[in-house]
C-alpha cells in the first residue's frame, strides 16, 4: 500500500514536471488549435499543474504518514521484542547466578560450621584443662589465707592469758603477708574479707603492744576485743570452708 502511494505520487509529479516543459509557443500552437488565447491557456496549465501538484502532495503526505506510523509500530515491535529477550536472558542468568551463589554459602556455611564446631571443641578442651588446673590452686589459696588468719589469730589470743608472744604474732604476720599472692585466685569478696580480718588483728596487736606493761592490760584488751574477734574468726572461716565445699 505504500509502495503504491509513493508510486501515485511520482505519477502526478512527472505529469507536473511535463506540463512545466510547454514553451510558450508550444502553448500558444496549442492554443490556436484549439481557439482559445494563449494567456487563457497558461492560465489552464498553471491550474492544472497546481492541482497535479497538490495530488501529488497530497498523496506523498500520506504515504508519508502512514510510511511513519509502519516504521513506528516495526521498532516498536522490534523493540519489544528486544526487551522481551532481554529480560528473558537476564531471568535465566540472574537464576543461575543464585543457584551459583546459594550454592557457594551452603558450602561456605557448612565449613565454616566444622570450623566452628572443632574450634568450640578445642576451646572446650583447653577450657576444661586450664579449669581442671585452676580448682586446685583455688583449693590451695583458700587453705592457705585460712592458715595464716589462724596463725595470726591464735597469737592474738595469747592476750587472754596476759602473754604477748612477739614472735608468735611476727609469724602470723608474716604468714597473712605472704599469704597475699594467693589473693589473685579466689573471688572478690573473699579476697576482700581476708584483709579486713586482717586489719583488725593487727589493730588489736598493736594495741596490744602498747598495753603489754600494763598491770592487766592485755587481759583487758582481750576482754574488750576478743569477743568481736572470736566471732570475725567463726564468720571468715565458715564463709571460706563454703567456697573450699562448692
Amino acid at each position: 500500500m505504500i509502495i503504491l502511494g509513493y508510486l501515485l505520487s511520482l505519477f502526478f509529479l512527472i505529469l507536473g514536471g511535463g506540463l512545466l516543459y510547454l514553451s510558450w509557443d508550444q502553448l500558444v500552437a496549442l492554443s490556436g488549435t484549439q481557439g482559445v488565447a494563449p494567456e487563457r491557456l497558461a492560465q489552464m496549465v498553471q491550474i492544472a499543474m497546481a492541482f497535479v501538484g497538490a495530488i501529488a502532495a497530497a498523496i506523498l503526505t500520506a504515504t508519508i504518514g502512514r510510511s511513519n506510523e509502519y516504521l513506528k509500530s516495526k521498532l516498536a515491535q522490534s523493540v519489544n521484542d528486544a526487551t522481551e529477550t532481554l529480560r528473558q536472558e537476564l531471568a535465566l542468568r540472574t537464576g543461575k547466578a543464585l543457584e551459583d551463589h546459594k550454592g557457594d554459602i551452603n558450602r561456605a556455611t557448612a565449613e565454616f560450621t566444622e570450623r566452628l564446631k572443632s574450634d568450640l571443641a578445642k576451646t572446650g578442651d583447653t577450657f576444661r584443662a586450664e579449669l581442671s588446673q585452676l580448682a586446685p590452686r583455688r583449693h590451695a589459696a583458700y587453705h592457705a589465707m585460712w592458715a595464716a588468719l589462724a596463725q595470726y589469730f591464735r597469737a592474738v589470743q595469747k592476750f587472754e592469758a596476759g602473754v604477748f608472744d612477739a614472735s608468735a604474732l611476727e609469724a602470723g604476720e608474716k604468714a597473712c603477708s605472704d599469704a597475699t599472692g594467693q589473693t589473685l585466685l579466689v573471688d572478690q569478696e573473699d579476697d576482700a574479707t581476708f584483709h579486713q580480718f586482717w586489719q583488725e588483728l593487727t589493730y588489736v596487736c598493736e594495741t596490744g603492744e602498747l598495753k603489754k606493761d600494763l598491770p592487766d592490760g592485755l587481759r583487758t584488751l582481750w576482754r574488750n576485743e576478743g569477743r568481736k574477734l572470736g566471732e570475725r574468726y567463726d564468720e571468715v572461716r565458715t564463709a571460706f570452708a563454703t567456697k573450699l565445699r562448692s
